[in-house]
């Protein structure tokens, strides 16, 4: 394959470029998990406050928990639906509120260990999607780079060795001009 090219460095440069993109592309994957997984565990920590108060005797029946940091977060709709299916799948009786210009979930006090419980289990499972969407991601590029007509690679690589060059060449020009102020 190097012979697509005209050398293997041509090629090599290509397949790094290429891993550069894979890598970029699973960064942000592996950062919008870890944003959602932030999300969960502060709104866990919400879930507590309701269950402390349960303890006395003239406390409310609802809890509500503040989704703003959700809304924040790259499709929230999904994120919204996927929440509302974990909740469901656990039979847990809940719905959201709009207060204040941000979402809310509303469910009752006496569910607070069961919605946190959901909400632990959605934070573990967002790290086997995340691993999943990566391998993915890294099977699209790669069968994209095996579909990609050889001309095309051979032009990427082109470009992008005409790009080291020109950035090689600027240092040189540099190291010129600084030896000749010496």
């Amino acid at each position: 394959m190097a012979s697509d090219f005209g050398d293997e460095s041509g090629e090599k440069l290509f397949d790094w470029m290429l891993r550069m993109g894979q890598d970029a592309s699973q960064d942000a994957i592996l950062a919008s998990a870890e944003r959602l997984k932030s999300a969960i565990r502060n709104l866990r920590g919400q879930i507590e406050e309701p269950a402390v108060e349960a303890e006395r005797e003239d406390v409310r029946e609802y809890a509500r928990l503040n989704l703003s940091e959700f809304e924040e977060l790259p499709d929230y709709a999904t994120l919204k639906e996927v929440i509302d299916e974990r909740l469901a799948e656990a039979a847990i009786e809940h719905d959201f509120v709009e207060v204040e210009g941000h979402d809310h979930l509303v469910f009752k006090v006496a569910d607070a260990p069961e919605v946190d419980e959901a909400f632990g289990n959605l934070e573990h499972d967002v790290d086997a999607a995340a691993e999943r969407a990566c391998e993915t991601r890294g099977r699209e590029l790669t069968e994209e780079r095996d579909q990609e007509p050889l001309e095309k690679k051979a032009e990427a690589a082109k470009a992008a060795s005409r790009a080291a060059h020109e950035a090689k060449e600027a240092t040189r020009q540099i190291e010129k001009v600084e030896v000749k102020t010496r």
